[in-house]
């Protein structure tokens, strides 16, 4: 009787069935194994950080993925309890997550991080092989998965936190440019009234008045510049110009603008050929700065003896302004990026470099007329000279 009762008590239990030759060789030789793992990282020429880290530190994490690799090799031994954790799961748990950021703070790139996954990998084959353990089968699946994952895992989080700091470093490099324009303005506008000033007096003439007006001439290049600063500042973080649009005539607007480069650049010939109804709603001093921009683009790479042409064509529904000059073509290769910021063509001819601005001109009229609603286009060609082409709805 009592030999059926104990029968019926085992009758319906599990028996624990024997663990894997690989799960029982990483279980016992996990120490040797990470051993093994950061003797070949410290010999790795490929990573030089791995020398300057002690062994705890350069383990970081990786024992915890191994730990985790095991016992879900020891689940799946046993029947009737749970198969453990998938080579996924592994890979992209919290501890392969945090090991990746502790490797990018310890100013580890992304290939150093996967030769060391790399090198783990291969340690676990080696050690396999050497004590004739097969490893094959769903726990060479799981394995390779985990350490494939592992390796994704890097790779993402190590990208996050470098678009994370780059984002940062931009935020930070904008809010620089956007004080220190803010603080360059007032000196700047304080040398220019000085030098309105004694311009005016009848004292000052000759030598010192040429010295006064080369003064002058600087100040506002320089102010210029730092308005530039802080358009791409504000274009950068709030996508875009903010504007204060009201009937204008850009006609109107248009021979402003060129009275003001042929009293600066006597030397030029503006010819301006206006045509149709230029009325619209536009903000007219951002209007102004386009057309300065794009005047005085063609300024700086035309020859003086070639006129620029400046061309406005009032529609039903648009306003087309186009601005030619004759110099030098732009380069096929640089058209694409011609509207990028800090971007400047360079003339074959010491004589024709005599843009002194940032490189921001160009970058700032297409945003000007993207904030209209408008666009923008190049065309270069050695027959037909540069041609800028602005479209402009009449109601922004």
């Amino acid at each position: 009787m009592k030999r059926a009762c104990i029968a019926a008590k085992t009758k319906g239990a599990h028996v624990a069935q024997p663990l894997s030759r690989v799960t029982l060789l990483l279980r016992e030789r996990k120490d040797e194994l990470l051993r093994e793992w950061t003797s070949r990282l410290r010999k790795d020429p490929k990573i030089p950080q791995a020398c300057e880290l002690d062994d705890e530190d350069l383990r970081d994490y990786t024992p915890k993925l191994l730990d985790d690799l095991i016992d879900s090799l020891t689940q799946r031994a046993q029947p009737g309890t749970p198969g453990g954790a998938s080579g996924q799961e592994i890979g992209s748990s919290e501890s392969a997550k945090l090991h990746a950021s502790h490797r990018l703070a310890q100013r580890y790139t992304l290939a150093e991080e996967l030769r060391e996954l790399g090198a783990l990998r291969a340690a676990i084959v080696d050690l396999c092989e050497r004590e004739r353990v097969p490893l094959g089968g769903e726990e060479a699946q799981l394995v390779h998965s985990a350490l494939d994952e592992a390796m994704v895992t890097a790779a993402v989080e190590m990208e996050r936190a470098s678009s994370a700091e780059l984002r940062r470093d931009v935020v930070l490099r904008e809010l620089f440019i956007a004080i220190l324009g803010h603080d360059l303005r007032n000196p700047l506008s304080a040398i220019r009234f000085a030098a309105a000033s004694l311009l005016k007096r009848e004292d000052v003439a000759g030598v010192v008045a040429r010295l006064v007006q080369r003064i002058a001439a600087s100040n506002e290049r320089a102010l210029r510049m730092v308005e530039e600063m802080l358009d791409l500042t504000r274009i950068r973080c709030h996508d875009g110009l903010p504007l204060e649009p009201k009937p204008v005539d850009v006609h109107a607007i248009c021979r402003q603008v060129i009275m003001e480069f042929e009293s600066s650049h006597p030397e030029y010939t503006i010819r301006l050929d206006a045509q149709g109804d230029g009325h619209g709603v536009w903000d007219p001093g951002r209007i102004g700065q386009l057309m300065s921009n794009l005047i005085g683009n063609a300024v700086d790479y035309s020859p003086p003896e070639e006129p620029v042409q400046v061309k406005l064509h009032g529609q039903e529904r648009i306003v087309v302004l186009e601005v030619n000059n004759r110099g030098i073509p732009i380069p096929p290769d640089l058209l694409p990026v011609i509207f990028d910021p800090f971007r400047r063509g360079e003339q074959q001819h010491e004589d024709l470099r005599r843009s002194k601005g940032l490189g921001l001109g160009l970058f700032i009229a297409k945003a000007i007329a993207c904030a209209h609603g408008g666009s923008i286009h190049v065309t270069s060609a050695l027959d037909e000279g540069t041609t800028l082409r602005v479209v402009l709805p009449r109601s922004s």
